[in-house]
């Protein structure tokens, strides 16, 4: 009995120094403070950070882009002014020609009439040149010939000579032309990779985080969405620059064009109503009769949106090419007509209402 109770005690004395053993591992742990979640500041300062960063990089990309567009449009100006010399150049070389042509029509028929009347001396100069253009550059041959005669070959040199100059300026605007059409091709991929960079960056970054980069826009630039019923045009990355009156074929520019990438939705400036419409240099457009008098045109849209009476905001179209924006980068061609009048310079109005980020 004694030996049985012995081993009972023994063996409650291992239980008891096992429990004190898991009692010494487990109880630190019980008494070491639970890791904290991270507090909402330092999340909201992790937010806010990052809506800098995306901001910073907007912000870049605008710049970029305004440049991009300002050196598109000095490039589509020239090329116009050179376009529409080359083709006054073209008429008047035209002109000339045909001038020229009379010209030597009735040189020949003077020489017929010298050969009729017998006049040899004078002949004998026709015979030795070997062509026209040999003729009028022969002295003896002006100071042989009577005034009407010499009238009528100093307007044939004349001509030949102004054909000859036209002729190579025509070259060189051709030569200009080219190379101008290469540059605003190089300009057009680079304008749209920014606008489309802007575009990327904006769908890969969250909304809380987009909702703080609009309010840091909004601070900074002392900005809100509308400048009193006016709201920007188009609702996505796009840039602009003040390109009204700038020549175009055959007009001046009656508007502003704002680029963006193809696709982006065009919003209604002002409530209003909505019309329509498809044709001729537009391509498809719309003609916003809005509620405050004044009629707004949206043109080259890839498709429209919703139509009839519309309040501010309403997505009414999206940005495209169509019409005689064909070619260039898409970009919605945007009017102001105050009570459906002659269109005025809309450029001061988009800057004012002008968003740093749309949606």
């Amino acid at each position: 009995m004694r030996r049985g109770k012995r081993r009972q005690r023994t063996r409650g004395r291992g239980l008891v120094s096992s429990l004190g053993i898991i009692l010494w591992l487990i109880i630190p742990v019980f008494l070491v403070p639970p890791a904290m979640p991270p507090s909402r500041a330092a999340t909201l300062e992790e937010k806010q950070r990052e809506a800098e960063r995306i901001r910073a990089r907007i912000k870049a990309l605008e710049e970029e882009s305004r440049r991009l567009a300002d050196e598109y449009n000095a490039v589509l100006t020239e090329y116009e002014v050179v376009r529409t010399q080359a083709e006054e150049n073209r008429r008047q070389l035209e002109k000339a020609q045909k001038d020229y042509l009379r010209a030597r029509d009735l040189l020949q028929r003077r020489i017929r009439s010298m050969y009729m009347e017998g006049e040899t001396s004078t002949l004998e100069v026709f015979l030795e040149s070997t062509s026209l253009d040999d003729l009028l550059s022969r002295y003896n041959f002006f100071s042989s010939i009577g005034i009407r005669d010499r009238r009528i070959m100093m307007e044939a040199k004349r001509l030949r000579d102004e054909i000859q100059q036209r002729q190579a300026e025509l070259e060189r605007q051709k030569r200009r032309q080219e190379e101008l059409l290469a540059e605003l091709g190089a300009k057009r991929a680079s304008l749209e990779a920014s606008l489309q960079e802007q575009q990327k960056l904006l769908d890969s970054v969250s909304q809380e985080i987009l909702q703080l980069v609009a309010q840091m826009a909004a601070g900074e630039t002392g900005r809100s969405v509308s400048i009193k019923d006016f709201i920007f045009p188009v609702a996505g990355p796009c840039t602009f620059s003040n390109d009204w009156h700038a020549p175009r074929r055959g007009h001046l520019h009656q508007g502003n064009d704002i680029f963006a990438p193809m696709g982006t939705p065009c919003v209604a400036c002002v409530s209003g109503t909505v019309t329509q419409l498809q044709g001729g240099n537009a391509g498809l457009y719309i003609r916003l009769s809005g509620d405050d008098g004044n009629v707004y045109y949206y043109m080259h849209l890839q498709r429209f949106g919703a139509s009839g009476h519309v309040s501010a905001g309403t997505v009414i179209g999206y940005v495209g090419d169509t019409g005689n924006a064909q070619g260039g980068p898409p970009h919605l061609h945007f009017e102001i007509r105050p009570g459906g009048g002659s269109p005025i310079n809309p450029y001061p109005i988009l800057l004012a209402a002008y968003r740093v980020y749309t949606r």
